[in-house]
């Protein structure tokens, strides 16, 4: 949310070429430091805390050498794409060294359920974000003011975390609930989870990493504008698949195939309480939505269209089953096939619809993935395809969500302005979301409370 309220704000009151630049620093940040993480912050929400401390007593001194020795690399090689910034080398250095490290200190407090740290630290880190941008562009924008300021946010969080996890390490230490995998068994995973990681980074951003390194700055911002994530929506899908993964911590392995299923059909149900609302929002209001609030990126909108139809593939995470089962392979595998299929389709596309193909190639690639996950789901967990979801509640939700925004959308842009229209279609969507979420608890918990009595 405070990203999406900088970007908001940055673009109101910053050239393009100015926002394209400043856009351009996120991009090959969010770019490089999954490769910085190389999936440690994955293998470590797959365990136990005690597990996790177990696994980092085994690890040589020469192995965490070699990985300070990437992080280190990596940071440079994002330092020296910065230097058309004008800050220097050191800082954009320290500031991805900084930034990845956070990204795993915060798994690991996620895993050991230190919930009540992570929420705190991060609302003031967010409220602080805000501020630190509207301090500097209210003073005279410089990148190096915003930058330096954001850095001395990272570090302060980062010892928070230090201290957190210092102590998460007392309380855990003897907890039990360890699994006894052996450690190639880990490290094949790790490589995997690692892999897919870096994979996903590429899809995820490889469009916008070559917008920014091979167009102008005023089309990267256009580009950006119209491929912006739903902020909070990427926390609460990997949230969700975390969750899975720590609730089937302590499920027996005979019983493990059948709560996994059960658990991913429970996750996506409530999943697409918010994903389902949010789309038809979005697909039916994205006109009045840029006109209000980007009144100067109406070139991003069909862009932002295409976008969309990633939103409902998002409702489903496919790698929770994967690696779960501790089978990385199949889910690099369509990570990679999902890569290629894009690149390959890029240049042909963009020759044809310009910015929008870019985006449409990914969104192909995308669908062909999610075919070749469900296909290895179904038979991973001995069921049909359909059974991988609950394909009912999935399709009354979108006719009648579909049917709703549209009559709504109509009615109100027929005889309302956009700014009021706009803001029916948000209480709209907020009201759906949550009656429908409630809908749903009440239902599951009489099927929990049916099965009991049973």
């Amino acid at each position: 949310m405070a990203n999406l309220l900088v970007l908001l704000y940055y673009s109101r009151h910053l050239d393009k070429p100015i926002y394209g630049t400043y856009q351009n620093f996120w991009i090959q940040l969010s770019f490089l430091y999954p490769l910085a993480c190389f999936g440690i912050h994955a293998i470590i929400t797959t365990y136990s805390v005690s597990t996790i401390l177990k696994l980092a007593k085994g690890i040589k001194k020469t192995q965490y050498l070699l990985y300070t020795l990437w992080l280190v690399a990596l940071s440079a090689l994002f330092a020296w794409l910065q230097m058309s910034l004008g800050i220097g080398f050191l800082l954009p250095f320290i500031f991805m060294l900084t930034f990845s490290v956070g990204i795993i200190f915060e798994s690991f407090l996620i895993v050991a359920r230190n919930f009540k740290i992570l929420s705190s630290v991060n609302i003031i880190y967010a409220i602080t974000y805000l501020y630190i941008h509207k301090y500097v562009l209210d003073h005279g924008f410089s990148f190096y003011s915003l930058f330096i300021y954001l850095f001395a946010l990272n570090l302060t969080r980062i010892l928070i975390y230090t201290v957190a996890i210092g102590v998460n390490i007392k309380k855990h230490k003897d907890e039990g609930h360890e699994e006894f995998r052996t450690v190639p068994e880990i490290r094949k995973l790790w490589i995997h989870l690692g892999f897919y990681d870096v994979l996903q980074t590429l899809s995820n951003w490889i469009d916008k990493f070559m917008v920014s390194i091979l167009l102008t700055s005023s089309l990267s911002a256009i580009y950006f504008n119209g491929t912006q994530n739903i902020p909070f929506l990427p926390l609460i899908l990997n949230a969700a698949g975390s969750s899975v993964l720590m609730q089937m911590n302590k499920v027996k392995e005979a019983d493990e195939r059948a709560s996994l299923l059960q658990l991913m059909n429970r996750s996506t149900r409530f999943l697409s309480n918010i994903v389902f609302p949010l789309f038809f929002f979005l697909i039916f209001f994205r006109y009045e939505l840029f006109n209000i609030l980007l009144p100067g990126y109406a070139a991003s909108v069909p862009i932002f269209f295409i976008a969309l139809f990633m939103l409902p593939f998002r409702a489903y995470s496919f790698i929770t089953v994967f690696q779960k089962l501790h089978q990385g392979h199949i889910s690099n595998i369509g990570a990679m096939g999902e890569l290629i299929l894009a690149c390959s389709l890029m240049y042909p596309l963009y020759l044809w619809l310009g910015l929008p193909g870019v985006m449409l190639s990914f969104i192909i690639s995308s669908y062909s993935q999610g075919v070749y996950y469900f296909y290895h789901m179904s038979r991973l967990l001995n069921t049909k395809a359909y059974n991988l979801v609950p394909v009912a509640n999935l399709t009354v939700k979108i006719i009648v969500y579909g049917l709703l925004f549209f009559i709504t959308h109509f009615v109100v842009t027929s005889f309302l302005g956009d700014r009021i229209g706009l803001f029916i279609g948000i209480a709209l969507m907020a009201a759906t979301i949550i009656v429908s979420m409630f809908i749903d608890i009440i239902s599951a918990k009489n099927v929990n409370a049916t099965q009991a009595t049973a």
